[in-house]
């Protein structure tokens, strides 16, 4: 029978315990999913993508013509064609696997600035840790160039930067993650209850943002597409179909549907339980864990309760998920907490594949929305523990 030696054991334990080791597997944990999906995109790019609608829409920005075309179409502000230009000019698929990069260095590098100075010298450990965990929950938005692994990565670094004090740099990737989808709206009203600093740096930020269309089309045209824009999501608002992986795709899965008003009344109800939860767990926490926190809310509040959040939606919340497990690993008390975290996010971002014979695109409807309540339970308890490790 063949078998390893105790010394062999100890020199492959040796080289996995090696900061450098464990740094290059980090970036292979981003980096081998990135070549494949890149040789996926030159080989069909029109296959499981996205990318057309933003194709279409800068396109359209650029020639004047309507970018909002109801429910199937373009759902962001007009703000996100002119972003997406950076990329509509370059050719297909050049373009298409440019996005997929961007989205995956950013969020990859999100979470390594957010473990920097936090572990020291263990930072290249509890990179690979936290890359594990998320990257699985973040390949289907990326594999589809999705908005929501962009808006993901850019509050990421917004939040990195919370947690330093870096008001203007905050501030203006909050405003760029507004333009990229107005999702970014509740980290921008949560942020501020705290961050008192953020307040008046992001009033020019957001004027910016309001004004950068008119430098680039006439002022009718531009204020015609922020009336199709108002009129588009009024329009969203009436969609209700069991593939949506919200609050209500919990309910959908057992044949039941909330009526809009009832709905509604819950949302706004879940917007004051979740800043009362910011409020209180910032008291209770030291940087960079009071901006983690208010990232997971911002992003657990969007997956719970945004009624058109997709299965792929979750690339939001992988980062939290990685951060917060990996975090939790390094102090012993939180151990156990870590590793459910971790299998929480696994789970979510490998069980819906493994699964589809038997249940097809619904699992995860039911799964994802379950699991974060389920993590978002146990990180309350631990916020507000007295053993805590992450307070002050």
């Amino acid at each position: 029978m063949f078998e390893i030696s105790e010394a062999d054991k100890g020199r492959v334990l040796g080289w996995l315990d090696d900061s450098r080791v464990q740094a290059k597997l980090g970036v292979l944990i981003w980096l081998a999913p990135f070549v494949v999906i890149a040789a996926m995109v030159a080989l069909d790019p029109l296959a499981r993508t996205v990318m057309p609608t933003y194709h279409q829409a800068s396109a359209d920005w650029w020639t004047q013509k309507e970018i909002y075309t109801g429910e199937g179409g373009l759902h962001y502000l007009p703000q996100f064609a002119l972003i997406f230009s950076l990329f509509h000019a370059l050719p297909v698929p050049v373009s298409d696997i440019a996005w997929l990069l961007c989205g995956m260095v950013l969020l990859a590098t999100g979470i390594w600035r957010f473990q920097r100075e936090q572990f020291g010298p263990h930072i290249a450990r509890v990179f690979l840790y936290a890359s594990l965990f998320a990257m699985p929950l973040c390949l289907a938005a990326l594999r589809n160039g999705q908005a929501n692994a962009m808006l993901g990565a850019v509050t990421l670094h917004a939040a990195a930067c919370l947690a330093r004090r870096q008001w203007w740099a905050a501030a203006v990737l909050i405003a760029i993650a507004l333009g990229i989808k107005p999702l970014a709206i509740v980290m921008l009203l949560l942020s501020v209850t705290v961050y008192a600093p953020l307040r008046l740096r992001l009033v020019p930020a957001l004027i910016a943002l309001v004004l950068l269309p008119f430098l680039f089309a006439p002022a009718d045209y531009v204020m015609a597409q922020y009336r199709q824009f108002a009129a588009n999501i009024q329009l969203c608002t009436t969609i209700s179909e069991h593939r949506f992986a919200d609050i209500g795709g919990i309910f959908r899965t057992f044949g039941w549907e909330l009526p809009y008003s009832v709905s509604r009344l819950v949302r706004v109800a879940a917007a004051g339980v979740f800043l009362w939860l910011w409020w209180a767990g910032a008291r209770r926490l030291r940087e960079p864990f009071r901006a983690m926190w208010l990232l997971t809310l911002s992003a657990s509040y969007l997956m719970l309760f945004n009624h058109m959040n997709e299965a792929n939606s979750y690339v939001i919340l992988a980062p939290p998920l990685g951060l917060w497990a990996a975090a939790a690993l390094e102090a012993a008390p939180t151990r156990r907490f870590g590793w459910l975290a971790a299998c929480i996010s696994l789970s979510m971002g490998l069980l819906p594949n493994l699964l589809h014979f038997a249940f097809g695109n619904y699992f995860a409807l039911f799964w994802h929305p379950v699991m974060t309540v389920v993590f978002m339970g146990m990180l309350i308890y631990w916020v507000r523990s007295p053993e805590s490790p992450f307070g002050p």
